[in-house]
Formats: C-alpha cells, sequence, structure tokens
C-alpha cells in the first residue's frame, strides 16, 4: 500500500472515528437529560407529601444523592467513549503511518554517483578559489621596452 493509498484510509478511519464518537456522545446527552427529567418528576412529585422540615432535608439528600450518582455515571460513560475514540485513533495512526515489511527493505537507499562521492576538504576548494582569483596580469612576464 502506498503513501497516498494510507492517507486516504487515515482519513476514513479518521472520520468514522469522530462521526461513530460525536453520534454517541449525542445519544448519551439526550439519555442524560432525559434522565435528569425524570428524576426531577420524581421527586417534585415527592414534594407535597412533605410536612416538616426534616422530611424536607431528607428529601434533598436523597434528590442530591441521586443527581450525583447520576452526574458520576455520566461523565464515566463521557470518559470511556473518549478513551475508546482515542485508542481507535490511536490505531488508525499507527497503521498508516508504519511502513510495511516489504516496502522498508525496499525503501533502502542505494548510493548514486552523487551521494557515493567523497566530499572535498575545505582546503582544496578554497586552494582552487584562491587559483582561479589571482590576477591574470601576475603570470605573464613582463616585456622588454
Amino acid at each position: 500500500m502506498n503513501i497516498i493509498e494510507r492517507q486516504t484510509t487515515l482519513g476514513k478511519s479518521l472520520y468514522e472515528i469522530n462521526i461513530n464518537a460525536m453520534k454517541e456522545f449525542a445519544t448519551l446527552q439526550k439519555d442524560n437529560v432525559e434522565k435528569y427529567l425524570a428524576t426531577n418528576r420524581s421527586f417534585g412529585e415527592q414534594l407535597p407529601a412533605v410536612k416538616d422540615i426534616n422530611s424536607l432535608v431528607a428529601l434533598q439528600r436523597e434528590y442530591g444523592a441521586t443527581l450525583w450518582s447520576n452526574a458520576k455515571g455520566s461523565f464515566e460513560h463521557q470518559n470511556e467513549l473518549l478513551r475508546n475514540a482515542i485508542e481507535d485513533t490511536r490505531d488508525a495512526l499507527k497503521q498508516a503511518f508504519t511502513p510495511d515489511r516489504g516496502q522498508a527493505n525496499s525503501a533502502k537507499i542505494k548510493p548514486t554517483a552523487k551521494t557515493a562521492a567523497p566530499a572535498k576538504p575545505k582546503a582544496k576548494v578554497k586552494a582552487k578559489a584562491k587559483a582561479a582569483t589571482k590576477p591574470a596580469a601576475a603570470s605573464v612576464a613582463p616585456s622588454a621596452p
């Protein structure tokens, strides 16, 4: 599989992971709102039966504990959803950027004429540069008048 095919597959995978995670997140939020409304309705129906302060405080404590347990469960589900999406993304990225064994062996760089030739030392390059910049008059012998 070449790099373009891998990138296309990665893009499709990331898109699917994102869409599925967002659908699950929206479903989870819808369920949380329904659970919250049902909890409020349930405790609202119990309010008319409250006759003294002690029963009101007990009802408030029970209501608070129920809300807390629902919120805690919601956060746990959201964390699990996020964790799964991150793991799926990591796996997709590994698959896209891990070379195949056949490609890794054939992709070794073979030296060409330019890369195989040893580099010239700086001293030789400087000597050639000096020789090229000497004035032409110095190399010509003076003629007699």
